[in-house]
């Protein structure tokens, strides 16, 4: 596949956001060779506190040998890979035998190291998606993103999984006159392409933005419907709910080296023997290219942080945040039942090109942490430095694309055989619908 064109993001004659900018320039120099995920990654809140019960534990396998047939074979126990399998098990033709393999534990990758968010894009990326594919699909996506928490609350319903979720308003909020600007000039662009504005709510006087989100820098505000979650028991959950009822065989601790045509099948191979399989599903995100080498230089790994704070007594109780948030330069929070607040973003305190390429979810850069500990008292009014603490800091490497939006769909070169299912810009909401059907949007 040809490397994409960035050179118009970089020469700033596009309409692109400016962190796009940053990241599109950082691409169009950084080797793509992820390799495979790394031991002894750093433990985020949602494994601390659930790992431990979860009932695919530690070296979890359905079966003690690796299965030397199946139907489908799904690379990845994340979001994206859970859902594949369910879709695939759930629906009106399902395969006999799905077989999961995942290089670490069950959910130990991004979708375990992310902010909880389900929160769609109702308006803001619409500029970018514009830029990229015109109005048409732009308007597609964004109704895509709408789609997406409707779904994820029609599946926790449907199958009854307790993973938390909870559904309510959400902020944006710019914090610079140019950020203000910026928003209002995407949504009235949005708007004025026949954009659906109902359920979005603005709030264009500082004053009130600053009253309505607690925050006194705020230049904006921008209110609409999103969803919170646990991640990780959400997929701990499905993937249990395919095993005992749909015979899903999932294979922990299997790392996939190559994936070769053999006939009309495909062989996985890995380092405890090989599967051959009518069809696989790659829902490896940011490692995708390492068994794909036709997509490096498209799907580029990012490293994220993000943490766990235990607010001061004015942001606890009867005084908490009543929405989720996203803020400046990408940070974002969620406030849980128990006051926590998981609060992750901090880009803006490295270069760019110390995050894309960059594969250690095993450590936690010192700067970023560091900003983490910092924002929370300069974003919101009366917070307590003295009184609020951080518990929990960690790492996790997201799959970004030129483009910012996932890969879905079987390989040009390997059709018939080979799909990629996600990778895209976020970190901080689920990927869920990616993959309904098994092979597609």
């Amino acid at each position: 596949m040809p490397r994409p064109n960035t050179s118009s993001a970089m020469n700033g004659t596009s309409k692109v956001s400016p962190f796009i900018h940053a990241v599109r320039s950082a691409m169009a120099t950084t080797s793509t060779a992820p390799g495979y995920p790394r031991p002894n990654p750093t433990v985020s809140f949602w494994l601390a506190n659930a790992a431990k019960d979860a009932p695919l534990g530690p070296g979890y396998r359905t079966t003690p040998e690796l299965p030397a047939q199946s139907d489908v074979t799904v690379v990845g126990s994340g979001l994206s890979g859970a859902a594949t399998a369910y879709f695939l098990l759930t629906g009106d033709s399902p395969p006999e035998k799905v077989t999961l393999l995942e290089a670490r534990e069950v959910c130990d990758g991004a979708t375990a190291r992310n902010g909880g968010h389900c929160r769609p894009d109702y308006y803001r990326g619409y500029r970018d998606y514009k830029a990229e594919f015109g109005a048409e699909q732009a308007l597609k996506i964004i109704q895509n993103e709408k789609d997406t928490l409707a779904l994820v609350e029609e599946i926790v319903r449907k199958e009854g999984l307790e993973c938390d979720f909870w559904k309510g308003y959400s902020y944006d909020v710019p914090m610079s006159e140019f950020a203000a600007t910026y928003l209002d000039g995407v949504y009235n662009e949005f708007a004025a392409d026949g954009g659906p504005v109902d359920g979005l709510t603005r709030i264009l006087d500082p004053e009130e933005a600053r009253k309505t989100t607690r925050c006194p820098r705020a230049t904006a505000a921008y209110r609409f419907m999103a969803g919170s979650l646990y991640p990780y028991k959400l997929v701990q959950q499905l993937l249990k709910l395919c095993i005992d009822k749909y015979g899903l065989n999932v294979q922990t601790q299997t790392v996939v080296r190559r994936v070769v045509e053999s006939g009309e099948k495909w062989v996985l191979e890995t380092d405890r023997g090989n599967v051959k399989s009518g069809k696989v599903v790659l829902a490896t995100n940011a490692f995708t290219a390492t068994l794909l080498p036709e997509l490096e230089g498209h799907i580029w790994p990012f490293k994220g942080t993000c943490s766990a704070v235990l607010p001061p007594r004015t942001y606890a109780g009867d005084n908490a945040l009543n929405a989720t948030y996203g803020l400046n330069y990408g940070d974002y929070l969620i406030q849980r039942d128990n006051d926590i607040i998981i609060f992750g973003g901090a880009r803006r305190s490295v270069p760019v090109d110390q995050l894309i390429g960059n594969t250690d979810d095993g450590s936690v850069i010192p700067e970023m942490a560091e900003d983490l500990r910092n924002a929370l008292p300069a974003y919101f009014a009366d917070w307590d430095a003295s009184e609020g603490q951080i518990t929990h800091v960690w790492s996790g490497v997201m799959g970004y694309t030129s483009s910012g939006i996932p890969f879905v769909g079987e390989m040009p070169a390997r059709r018939g055989g080979v799909c990629v299912c996600g990778a895209s810009w976020t970190w901080d909401g689920a990927d869920y619908d990616l993959c309904e059907g098994g092979w597609g949007r």
